[in-house]
């Protein structure tokens, strides 16, 4: 297999609503461990059996802090395709051939979009977005529009130029300073 021309890793511990649910699931998993497994206390009114509180607590308080350390998503590019893995459900291999246009979107991209991180084929707006705001937008000759959040778009966007074989995009103009700033 050959090296990517770039790779760029997002990961899901860089949102802090996924980092507080992990904490909190993580934290009421152990609970369940050592008050009903180990001490075989009830829950409040609720006895729970000593397997059914292992049942759940063992998986909240170890798998799922195990994924949040391991999830991320993967963009790479190829000299023939561009590679997105989401580490929670979706691996896309997007061929340089199908992309009709490339566009560097440095503007927030977070209301343009179903903000998803699940794409469907039928829809023709997919958005692969973790933690950034801005990202590459990419025009499909079968009309789709596909954006693969960056954090560091220029550098995507000449990448996948490189790729593809047409000169670097220009750089987007920079934003408009505000007066009085």
């Amino acid at each position: 297999m050959t090296a990517p021309l770039y790779r760029e890793v997002q990961r899901y511990r860089d949102l802090p609503p996924f980092t507080l649910l992990v904490v909190v699931g993580a934290l009421f998993g152990w609970l369940l461990v050592v008050w009903v497994g180990l001490l075989g206390r009830p829950l409040g009114q609720m006895t729970l059996p000593t397997w059914l509180a292992l049942a759940i607590g063992l998986p909240l308080g170890i798998i799922l802090p195990l994924a949040y350390g391991r999830l991320a998503m993967t963009t790479e590019v190829f000299a023939d395709r561009l590679v997105v893995v989401n580490g929670m459900s979706a691996r896309v291999n997007l061929r340089h051939a199908d992309v009709a246009a490339v566009t560097v979107r440095t503007d927030d991209i977070r209301g343009d979009y179903n903000q998803r991180n699940i794409g469907e084929v039928s829809n023709t707006r997919i958005a692969y977005v973790v933690a950034a705001s801005q990202g590459v937008q990419l025009e499909m000759r079968d009309s789709r529009l596909i954006l693969i959040g960056s954090n560091d778009p220029a550098a995507l966007a000449a990448a996948l130029a490189a790729a593809r074989g047409e000169p670097a995009p220009a750089a987007p103009p920079p934003a408009a300073a505000s007066i009085g700033s």
